[in-house]
């Protein structure tokens, strides 16, 4: 190699390892941040701050407007649960919101150890674009699987040493970040597109 090349070798090396850098301090940054829980009078959820897939931060006001699917578990799920529900609450928002404008799915994996930025971006493509995936630090995490009633728990997996346990329901959040109900997780596309229907078409009661 020429020194010219060698040069430039190196300053790519350089930009590469910068970046990277500034990647993992970005998501420690961002694990670390605490979550100001504001149940808004809610029942059941209500605010939240995550790292997203971008190691940026996103929270409930990011996606006002739009109604929200809450789902927590991780990319290594027990039974492997969460890909098969993500989907197919996916395919019934599409039948219920073709221009897919109106809906998103958030998916919030309680594995922060291993589900960095890079990971939750893979995964979320993997399922399609109605999916934004986040994490927190855990103690965080804690509280606000609490605040949207989702069990937090580890169980053992032969081949991933464990996994997260999917939660039982998609809680489902209005525009105004409002509960409206909460749909089975592992239901089938028809029932789920009758559940977002029929949850959309009632008027919210007074607080």
């Amino acid at each position: 190699m020429t020194p010219a090349g060698k040069r430039v070798a190196l300053i790519s090396l350089g930009i590469l390892t910068l970046a990277g850098a500034g990647a993992f301090v970005a998501t420690s940054v961002a694990l670390k941040h605490s979550i100001s829980l504001n149940s808004y009078g809610n029942p059941v959820g209500g605010s939240f701050r995550l790292m997203d897939s971008t190691t940026g931060t996103m929270t409930d006001k990011s996606f006002q407007g739009r109604w929200m699917v809450v789902l927590f578990g991780a990319t290594h799920c027990g039974e492997d649960a969460c890909s098969p529900a993500l989907h197919t609450m996916s395919a019934a928002m599409d039948a219920v919101d073709p221009g897919k404008r109106g809906m998103v799915i958030i998916f919030v994996s309680l594995d922060p150890d291993r589900d960095d930025a890079e990971r939750l971006r893979q995964y979320g493509e993997s399922i399609g674009p109605r999916v934004v995936a986040g994490t927190a630090a855990p103690f965080a995490l804690a509280d606000l699987a609490k605040e949207y009633q989702a069990p937090v728990e580890k169980v053992a997996d032969p081949e991933w040493e464990y996994a997260m346990r999917m939660s039982p329901r998609f809680v489902v959040m209005d525009p105004q970040t409002r509960y409206r109900g909460t749909i089975d997780a592992k239901a089938d596309q028809s029932s789920m597109v009758a559940s977002l229907r029929q949850i959309m078409a009632t008027e919210q009661p007074a607080p």
